[in-house]
């Protein structure tokens, strides 16, 4: 990016040059070089409008958790970096996008509220778990969504209820410029005791069947129809397969970590060859399930 970036975005608090490693769980990629992070819906506004007005591409940032970068991006990134606190109004709980995913379900557990069990072990950001419709063990974020507040490319402010068509499997209709800003989940009053005990659960599984101890991206290629894409990469004899610090877990084969140095063409290589030789086994076109951002 060549042009100087106008004034008033500038306005907005930003930081220059953060390595991706910290920016995200995998760990890899090069240097975010225009990094804001407003700290309300005020700036955020001012920096989409911005970036409108002046015809500027950009990127949004969540807690980082389903993100691959490779190399160095020129281009402003918005990360939130709102206050991160909940309120509940009777059994509804509403959080900002940046509230951490993890620690609003055990918050909705510990406050005797059912229906967040499932996004106890999925880590990342609220507003990245609306983005993708993050779910496991049979659920998703559609199933408990009341209410979303998101800014529009333009920048306009938007508050609605969900409507048919706007999320899937691992997708909803919020990129394409579109910001989070805010969630209110409909949940279910429970006994306390038992829902924490059902996210201690679900997080014991997750443990046991994901190298959580290694830095990862989650599951790297969804679920094609009618199969699991780990199982896939297993049966092709990948578990295990390796390019430098990159590789494919020996514990679940959807699940690329990075053993402390990997680079981002190592990870992009891997990818590359898990895709190949599924296709060539299996017949099957692996979808990513992470994005991929390159410059």
């Amino acid at each position: 990016m060549s042009r100087p970036l106008p004034d008033d975005l500038l306005q907005v608090p930003h930081r220059r040059d953060v390595p991706f490693a910290r920016l995200t769980t995998l760990g890899v990629g090069g240097l975010c070089r225009w990094l804001f992070e407003p700290t309300n819906e005020g700036e955020a506004q001012a920096f989409v409008r911005a970036c409108a007005r002046e015809g500027l591409p950009w990127r949004v940032l969540g807690g980082g958790s389903n993100l691959v970068v490779l190399g160095d991006l020129e281009l402003p990134v918005l990360r939130l970096a709102f206050p991160k606190q909940h309120r509940r109004d009777g059994n509804h709980v509403t959080a900002p996008a940046s509230h951490g995913h993890i620690s609003l379900a055990e918050a909705a557990a510990i406050e005797g509220l059912s229906g967040l069990e499932f996004a106890s072990g999925i880590p990342g950001s609220l507003g990245g778990a609306i983005h993708m419709n993050a779910g496991a063990y049979g659920r998703e974020w559609i199933d408990v969504l009341a209410r979303y507040r998101f800014l529009t490319p333009e920048g306009e402010l938007v508050e609605k209820a969900p409507e048919p068509g706007e999320f899937r499997y691992r997708w909803s209709w919020l990129d394409g410029g579109r910001v989070v800003l805010s969630a209110t989940a409909a949940l279910a009053a429970g006994d306390p005791a038992t829902i924490r005990a059902r996210v201690a659960e679900y997080r014991e599984k997750r443990g046991t069947s994901q190298p959580l101890s290694k830095r990862n991206a989650g599951c790297i290629f969804k679920n094609p129809t009618g199969h699991s894409a780990g199982r896939l990469i297993d049966q092709a004899g990948l578990k295990g397969l390796r390019l430098g610090d990159a590789e494919v877990s020996p514990e679940h084969a959807n699940f690329l970590v990075n053993h402390g140095h990997a680079t981002a063409a190592e990870f992009a290589e891997l990818m590359d060859q898990v895709r190949a030789k599924v296709l060539e086994v299996h017949g099957v076109v692996l979808e990513p399930e992470v994005e991929i951002w390159r410059e």
